[in-house]
């Protein structure tokens, strides 16, 4: 090896090859981002909104648009429903269900069921839209689960349905009608889902 100044050429070469493998590093982690965008992107998220056109059954076209007709008749604009029903019925990222439901077609019964018996237990009609903005997963949380956490709640916050102070605590926390975990100190990792929190 041989000397120039003081310095072996090994020696100016191990900088060199180090500066080159690191920007070689660089160049295909920003290409692996651009691909896991692209990637992303075409899977629809975050939640963008179903396009029903795509779809070969007229069947499971017609049940979305009369279940989008009824959460329009609520109050809400076409593309806050689309938004809402996307995230409702598992078409969108799987944060909240966990793969249980995914990219379901309603049932315009079922959800018109789940809205009648949130009015039933005192959520003001005037505020449904608001609760399903904050959590629109509501409308497809299965109605035996929504009786059993309203039942829940009555037995362990001393509250009773069709009250105001039920209506309030439901529109602060209306996350609780679809919790089906209960930790109590061992954390399974769900708690999106979990009376703990």
């Amino acid at each position: 090896v041989g000397t120039q100044g003081g310095m072996s050429s090994f020696s100016l070469a191990v900088p060199l090859a180090v500066a080159s493998t690191r920007a070689c590093a660089v160049r295909q982690s920003r290409a692996s981002k651009q691909t896991r965008r692209a990637v992303s992107a075409r899977a629809g998220f975050p939640n963008r909104p179903v396009d029903v056109s795509l779809w070969e059954s007229e069947t499971d076209v017609a049940q979305w648009e009369s279940v989008k007709t009824l959460v329009t008749g609520l109050g809400m604009d076409e593309t806050s429903a689309d938004k809402c029903m996307t995230r409702a019925f598992g078409w969108g990222g799987q944060t909240y269900w966990r793969e249980s439901k995914v990219e379901e077609v309603p049932l315009f019964e079922d959800v018109e069921t789940r809205i009648d018996f949130l009015l039933e237990i005192g959520v003001p009609e005037d505020k449904l839209v608001e609760l399903l903005g904050k959590v629109p997963e509501v409308l497809g949380v299965p109605i035996e689960l929504l009786k059993e956490n309203v039942k829940y709640v009555e037995k362990n916050y001393f509250m009773k349905r069709s009250t105001r102070n039920f209506a309030n605590y439901l529109l602060r926390t209306p996350q609780a009608l679809g919790n089906n975990v209960d930790c109590a100190g061992t954390c399974v990792g769900e708690c999106n889902r979990c009376w703990v929190r």
